[in-house]
């Protein structure tokens, strides 16, 4: 009986040596592929770092003047922007970076390739950047905006202030504040947003930057108009009336200026050193520039008759209002007056990270436009009469306070208000990034870091 116990030990003994003899193999491999792991992670974290720090250099070069982005714009691009240098500037190893324009207008398309030090790892990215100064924004207040009245809207863009704003219970378009918003009932106390976020943002501090709007450019470029005669530039001095050849509502001597749809519909600058009151039609093409104030205040609309586009993202100012976006008719004559704008339209808001855009060539037909493309007022923005229906298409600036409560007015906003804008700083925005796994570092370049 001894000897059989110790064989059934032996036998033990033997299959744990057995288990022991595949497992510790077994065990020493995995630990050393899981250092290897860790270190080819590593590896990657750093190449991946350095393509991130390529994307950022390129960033700040195009943005580093109006000039440099313009040339861009060109197909003209600094040294060093074209896999032509290697950048070792970041420990752990060099990046190489290339900018070219597009896709689109107003683009520029970045694509950063690094390598990390040991050799062993490389990364690519791309990002595309677009230069629109206004972004989706149809009305930029400084100083604050209200907006009242029953049938005041502003469309397919947002407002944006870093002071105060009030909307009498509007729940379109985007709303951001850095300070108060009349929809937040809980003042600066958190949350400072609707529910969901899609809407509007209070007491934001990362409001959308400031375009920092080049008036003097505005000024040159209305000295080189002739639009009425060829001695005289679209560059008007002093306190203005225009819409009507009398008229006592603006207190100074009004004129005819602009006063049809067509003499101004020419994409120029129009310039005024000074304040504007709108006593009668009017319509501009372009850019229209005030020093001082602008005032209404006899609610007349626009002289002019045109096809708004709309923006394929334009229902991303409709989170909280999605039964209104769906029900946006086109209001052309005939059978196309009572279409909707947007008839793909989701059932419900996709949520602003959905990739959904409206058809292309998308419109809405209008025929009281004040002003199509860019308008810039130096003081107060204010409209009290009853406002016939006016209309305004593209992006607003105003310096002073924005106050718009007459019973119709509409603010559209329009993408093509950046043809017209001029700046004095670059404001970009990313609008997308990716992985390019099958690029590889260039054969042609070296990095010894």
């Amino acid at each position: 009986m001894k000897n059989a116990g110790r064989g059934q030990i032996l036998v033990g003994v033997i299959i744990i040596m057995v288990v022991l003899a595949v497992l510790v193999p077994v065990m020493v491999m995995y630990v050393q592929n899981e250092s290897k792991w860790a270190i080819k992670q590593a590896q990657n974290m750093a190449a991946f770092q350095l393509a991130e720090g390529g994307i950022d250099r390129s960033y700040r070069k195009i943005s580093e003047s109006t000039t440099t982005w313009s040339n861009g714009q060109a197909g003209v691009f600094p040294a060093g922007y074209y896999f032509d240098l290697t950048y070792a500037d970041t420990t752990g190893g060099c990046y190489t970076v290339a900018i070219t324009s597009g896709p689109d207008e107003d683009q520029v398309t970045i694509v950063s390739i690094s390598r990390q030090s040991a050799k062993k790892e490389s990364r690519a990215i791309q990002a595309v950047y677009s230069n629109i100064p206004m972004g989706d924004t149809a009305v930029y207040g400084t100083a604050g905006v209200t907006v009242g009245g029953s049938q005041t809207s502003v469309e397919w863009g947002a407002i944006i202030t870093p002071k105060s704003l009030t909307v009498n219970g509007r729940s379109h378009p985007q709303m951001w504040s850095s300070g108060s918003i009349d929809l937040d009932t809980n003042g600066n106390v958190q949350p400072n947003c609707d529910t969901a976020c899609v809407g509007w943002h209070s007491y934001e501090q990362d409001i959308p930057a400031n375009p920092e709007i080049d008036v003097d450019g505005f000024y040159y470029a209305a000295q080189a108009s002739h639009t009425f005669t060829p001695a005289t530039p679209n560059l008007f001095t002093g306190n203005q009336c225009w819409g009507k050849n009398s008229g006592s509502a603006c207190g100074v001597a009004c004129n005819l200026t602009c006063s049809d749809a067509t003499t101004c519909k020419n994409d120029e600058t129009y310039y005024i050193q000074g304040n504007l009151c709108v006593e009668g039609k009017i319509f501009v093409q372009g850019a229209l520039v005030v020093t001082g104030n602008v005032s209404l205040p006899t609610g007349q609309a626009g002289q002019g008759s045109l096809e708004a586009q709309m923006p394929r993202k334009a229902w991303q100012q409709y989170g909280l209002d999605w039964t209104y976006y769906k029900g946006m008719k086109m209001l052309c004559s005939g059978p196309l007056n009572n279409e909707p704008v947007d008839p793909d339209a989701p059932a419900s808001f996709p949520g602003l990270s959905s990739s959904y855009k409206s058809a292309t060539g998308r419109y809405r037909c209008l025929d009281k436009v004040v002003v199509k493309g860019f308008t810039y007022i130096g003081g107060n923005l204010t409209q009290t009469g009853g406002a016939g229906s006016a209309e305004f298409v593209g992006a607003m600036y105003v310096v002073g306070t924005t106050s718009v409560t007459p019973n119709t007015f509409t603010i559209y906003y329009g993408s093509e208000a950046g043809d017209w804008i001029k700046t004095a700083n670059v404001v970009l925005k990313r609008e997308s990034w990716k992985d390019l796994p099958e690029r590889q570092w260039p054969s042609w370049r070296e990095c010894d870091n």
